[in-house]
């Protein structure tokens, strides 16, 4: 049922679901000789997905997120016991591909390096179970422990919490292990548009935390011309990212996780 609520229903809310939803509304409702409801559904439908895929309003649902807590200099930032690396961030390999694929939120990993060589900490742990998708997979905090020693991190740096399925069983998962490890400071990477959500579960479960954030969207969108009020693939893309994080904000704090 949590998996229902968490990734099917949310489906009809982001901008492709819901016009699909409209456009069979608007089927049934012609059907049924209703025809001015149809042009409801229909302009519903038609009028959600147009916003959503113009750059401007994606821009503005991003920037909603990304500047609550905006991306600073490693100089500014101050030393902790371990940096904590939230996955999501990587797609294994397959039958056709030997290689594991990396997401544009793989600027995590790097960070994560970045902040270890520069000193700010002493170990890495990597937060990530295996994807729902992909249940017979190895965990992804392994996967990503490979890039790491691929960048030249050590293996005794990195420590693994390879069970979290959700943001919050990062933050539960990780504060374990912090306190198992003798931890008592982190600085928290994950992306821009993620860390809104993530600084509050972090918060709530009680983990003492600086947010670092890195990977961000809104550098890559282009809005001061004619072109930001039409519709591309890439802000439509953008605004279903925001939406989903809004919603998930949402029902982490029905829940109590925030």
């Amino acid at each position: 049922m949590s998996l229902f609520l968490d990734k099917i229903i949310p489906l009809f809310v982001y901008p492709v679901g819901f016009a699909v939803l409209a456009g069979l509304a608007c089927l049934f409702s012609f059907a049924l000789g209703r025809r001015r409801k149809a042009a409801v559904w229909i302009t519903l439908g038609t009028l959600y997905l147009w916003l959503a895929a113009t750059p401007v309003v994606a821009l503005m649902l991003i920037n909603s997120l990304e500047k609550q807590y905006p991306v600073v200099n490693i100089d500014t930032l101050p030393k902790a016991d371990v940096v904590i690396v939230l996955g999501g961030v990587s797609v294994q390999s397959q039958e056709f591909n030997p290689y594991t694929d990396l997401k544009s939120g793989a600027d995590r990993i790097l960070h994560g390096a970045r902040l270890l060589k520069a000193g700010k900490v002493e170990r890495i742990l990597v937060s990530s179970g295996r994807p729902v998708s992909q249940l017979d997979s190895r965990s992804e905090a392994g996967v990503i422990a490979g890039f790491l020693r691929e960048f030249g991190v050590d293996d005794a740096a990195i420590v693994l919490e390879s069970e979290a399925r959700n943001t919050r069983e990062n933050a539960v998962n990780s504060l374990a292990l912090m306190r198992e490890k003798g931890f008592s400071s982190a600085l928290l990477v994950t992306s821009a548009l993620h860390m809104p959500r993530a600084a509050a579960v972090f918060r709530k479960a009680g983990v003492t935390f600086t947010p670092v954030s890195i990977d961000t969207l809104s550098s890559s969108i282009e809005a001061r011309t004619v072109f930001a009020y039409l519709p591309n693939s890439k802000a439509l893309d953008y605004s279903t990212q925001s939406i989903k994080e809004w919603i998930g904000m949402l029902v982490y704090y029905l829940r109590g996780w925030t």
